[in-house]
């Protein structure tokens, strides 16, 4: 193959790739392999437009009815997907091989960027997903040079656009998928209107990691990845408790047969018909049980229905909780901390007579005899010495080793 193919020298006198210059080669796969390796490198060293009109020129959609103006946002949504051309599978592969050209051409600028500056835009611009950024991690190189060149990241920038136009384009064409798979699971404790979100953000992934080398259609390919993020998005939001993906996809099964029989089904008769086993079967119809809020209002309540939640009519099975009575050790330092603040003479006396110290208490001539003074003075000193103990602040502390005496 020639350095400069006929096809890349036609784009340079038009000024670009158009749709008719470049569509027959993309449809064409022995072709597109063949001439894949110089496109790329033209896209990666040349600002030649890239795919700059993406359909063909036809007529305006018709105006929308005036009774569709006044429908709810979904019904004018799924009226308008109605509206757009699903794309064939001849369109699926052109638009899936355009993608890789501009993969690959951007892969290719941020390889041959010595400074890593085409590596922080494209990581700013491009999906997590990306298989560009996969492959710029594992084939990442010592950023050597302090700047890039401003022609490099222009170039950078308009195939990170081209490429974000083509995947819209794919994901658009693709849309009308989202709400037939979406609508096979309403009524399962998710809105309609939430698995739709959640199954055009599953199809992004789907552009994302779809290779058309496989040979499945992209929108069968798309069809699993939606299921998956519809089903994720249940298991995740239908109940309080979350449920793992393969668990809400049984308990789903087990729902179906449940409702083509007007009778009840056991176990084995509902693995029976949905083909699965008995202890997936039970599992599911464990898990698949609703649960109730300890803050809701029971639906027989008193004729008020005022101050009864579900939480008081559930009986405690903890044993009721023994009062710790105040033992001898904080007693101790209770008292301790009591004489501290009474005069020391007075606290001395004390101690001794009621046998704080030791445990022995002394009589008033052995009080007589330490202190050296007479029995009438030791008299007077403890009368002291209880009237201040028997002050507010004092009884306040030993009140609750008052009540524990009495009790027992």
């Amino acid at each position: 193959m020639s350095r400069s193919p006929r096809l890349i020298h036609a784009a340079r006198v038009a000024g670009g790739f158009h749709r008719d210059l470049l569509y027959p080669l993309l449809a064409d796969e022995a072709r597109f392999l063949r001439q894949r390796a110089g496109l790329v490198a033209c896209l990666a060293s040349e600002p030649l437009p890239f795919l700059p009109d993406l359909r063909p020129a036809t007529a305006a959609p018709p105006p929308r009815p005036a009774a569709e103006h006044a429908a709810d946002p979904l019904t004018i949504y799924w009226a308008d997907l109605r509206r757009l051309p699903p794309t064939s599978r001849e369109e699926e592969f052109i638009l899936a091989r355009a993608i890789e050209l501009l993969r690959r051409a951007l892969l290719q600028i941020i390889l041959e960027d010595r400074s890593g500056a085409a590596r922080a835009v494209a990581f700013e611009h491009l999906s997590p997903y990306s298989p560009v950024l996969e492959s710029a991690a594992r084939q990442a190189r010592p950023a050597h040079s302090p700047s890039c060149a401003p022609e490099g990241l222009e170039l950078l920038r308009q195939r990170l656009h081209e490429l974000q136009a083509v995947q819209h384009e794919m994901v658009t064409r693709s849309l009308r998928l989202v709400p037939s798979a979406a609508k096979r699971y309403a009524n399962l404790g998710v809105a309609w209107e939430d698995l739709i979100q959640e199954g055009n953000a599953a199809l992004l992934r789907a552009v994302e990691r779809y290779d058309w080398r496989e040979g499945a259609r992209f929108s069968h390919y798309a069809t699993w990845w939606i299921q998956q993020g519809i089903l994720k998005a249940l298991s995740c939001q239908a109940r309080m408790v979350r449920l793992p993906v393969y668990l809400a996809q049984v308990v789903h099964r087990v729902r179906a047969v449940q409702a083509s029989s007007p009778f009840g089904m056991d176990p084995q008769q509902i693995a029976r018909q949905a083909r699965i086993s008995v202890d997936r079967v039970e599992r599911a119809l464990a898990g698949d049980r609703s649960c109730l809020s300890l803050d809701r209002q029971p639906a027989c309540v008193g004729d008020d229905g005022g101050g009864h939640w579900l939480v008081d009519q559930l009986a405690d099975q903890r044993p009721p909780a023994e009062e710790k009575a105040p033992g001898q050790d904080e007693l101790r330092r209770t008292m301790a901390a009591l004489l501290d603040r009474l005069p020391s003479r007075e606290a001395r006396v004390l101690r001794l007579r009621f046998g704080l110290e030791n445990g022995r208490t002394c009589t008033l001539e052995e009080v007589r005899m330490q202190l050296g003074v007479s029995r009438e003075r030791v008299r007077q000193l403890q009368s002291r010495s209880l009237q201040r103990l028997s002050q507010a602040l004092p009884r306040r502390a030993l009140a609750r080793f008052l009540e524990a005496a009495t009790t027992d």
